[in-house]
């Protein structure tokens, strides 16, 4: 347990101080461009966002289940190899896209390296899967920390020069080589092991035929996650993405337990799962009971303090991202609540009716989108995420017999007096 608690501090670390960094030279970024050009370039990226798509062809947590001691290098490369060629396709099929783009050269240029950047962190997805498996996290702290003061040392000194808010992905590309240059040497120092291009098509197909069910949710969530600030674009306007993006930046803040949590309690699911399922479940509710109230007095402190501070951080022209924020955190608590389901799922085989539970989902967030955004503009596309997230996390679970049993866990984690019985 003491691995798992000194893994979650080393991850939350990383995400404290990438926030550090977000309030010293992010705001000034945002505030600097304005809402249109930052807008603009959300824009982008909610279309790039779209590519864990691909990547998440081989689920990270699947992955995991495939290590042992004797081929753990063999698995790492080829999983970074097959990540690096899928990031490489996507990087090709955007540069031949130019026709398409080239009455909005900006937005091409933006896209284009944007996506190379992928192409440089697919590399070492593979050695940052394995880092997480062996709790080893720090070692992916460490250097991400390192190549964050350096991005955004350099990203301030363009904002002074003001440069063109193009300079941000140039630099985030060589950030990346560098942050993989680091990461492989201290994986070879780590393990005598060197990262090496390996296609293996049996082994992608197993992890991908374990992965399927999942892959199918993930590509469902991520569609209607971001499928709202595409529609605001379009609906709206650039510049309300800009001011939709500072909102769901804060959320991310305020979501900064939750993949840690996730990816250091997983490992001891995996243990207790295979020798006391007893055990397991009780594991499972008094952590995930926990983390849940941790979320619900954060609702109520996070919406207190960003109230009151934003102005202090924010241009006015951004003042609507507040209640946006404030319909956002429901859609947080209940991703909180259900953040082991998933873990859950795929040590029971029991994920194919993720599928069907994601992609209702999906369409009930585009109709909600439709409905909503013209009428109640950002703030609609905020109620029809939440709205989403709790039917999809929740609500829906309780009507498929497979998943009842982690609907329960869920309903009882909202009820503090359980905590007794488990201590």
């Amino acid at each position: 347990m003491n691995r798992i608690i000194k893994n979650i501090i080393w991850l939350v670390l990383d995400k404290v101080f990438i926030l550090i960094l977000q309030f010293l030279v992010g705001v000034k970024i945002v505030n600097h461009y304005g809402s249109e050009i930052y807008g603009r370039y959300s824009y982008a990226m909610a279309f790039v966002a779209f590519s864990p798509i691909f990547f998440e062809i081989l689920n990270a947590r699947v992955i995991k289940e495939y290590y042992n001691e004797n081929n753990y290098n063999r698995v790492i490369s080829v999983v970074s190899t097959f990540k690096n060629m899928l990031a490489i396709l996507i990087f090709t099929v955007t540069i031949l896209l130019y026709p398409i783009f080239k009455g909005d050269l900006f937005l091409y240029k933006l896209l284009v390296l944007m996506t190379l950047s992928n192409v440089i962190l697919s590399i070492t997805s593979g050695i940052e899967n394995y880092f997480e498996y062996k709790l080893m996290s720090r070692y992916l702290v460490i250097p991400n920390n390192i190549i964050l003061i350096i991005s955004y040392i350099l990203q301030y000194f363009g904002v002074i020069f003001n440069y063109s808010i193009i300079m941000i992905p140039i630099i985030r590309v060589f950030t990346s080589i560098l942050r993989n240059i680091i990461l492989v040497k201290i994986y070879k120092k780590l393990f005598n092991k060197r990262l090496k291009i390996n296609f293996d098509w049996n082994l992608i197909k197993k992890i991908s035929k374990d992965s399927f069910y999942l892959w199918i949710s993930f590509v469902s969530f991520v569609i209607y996650t971001q499928l709202d600030k595409i529609m605001i674009g379009r609906l709206l306007g650039v510049k309300d993405v800009g001011i939709y993006t500072i909102a769901l930046q804060l959320i991310t803040i305020f979501s900064i337990l939750i993949p840690p949590f996730q990816t250091s309690i997983y490992p001891k699911m995996i243990e207790l799962y295979k020798n006391d399922y007893e055990q397991y479940l009780k594991f499972y509710l008094k952590n995930n009971l926990i983390f849940t109230w941790i979320y619900i007095l954060g609702v109520i402190s996070s919406i207190l303090f960003i109230k009151y501070t934003f102005s202090y951080i924010y241009s006015s022209e951004y003042t609507g991202a507040i209640y946006v924020y404030m319909i956002l955190t429901i859609s947080v608590l209940f991703k909180a609540n259900g953040a082991l389901q998933t873990g859950h799922m795929t040590l029971k085989k029991i994920t194919k009716n993720s599928f069907y539970k994601t992609l209702i989902g999906l369409f009930l967030n585009l109709l909600l989108n439709l409905i909503l955004i013209p009428k109640y503009g950002i703030n609609g596309a905020a109620i029809a995420t939440s709205i989403t997230q709790v039917f999809t996390l929740f609500v829906i679970d309780f009507f498929i017999p497979e998943y009842r049993e982690q609907f329960f866990i869920q309903l009882k984690s909202f009820n503090p007096l359980n905590i007794r019985g488990l201590l």
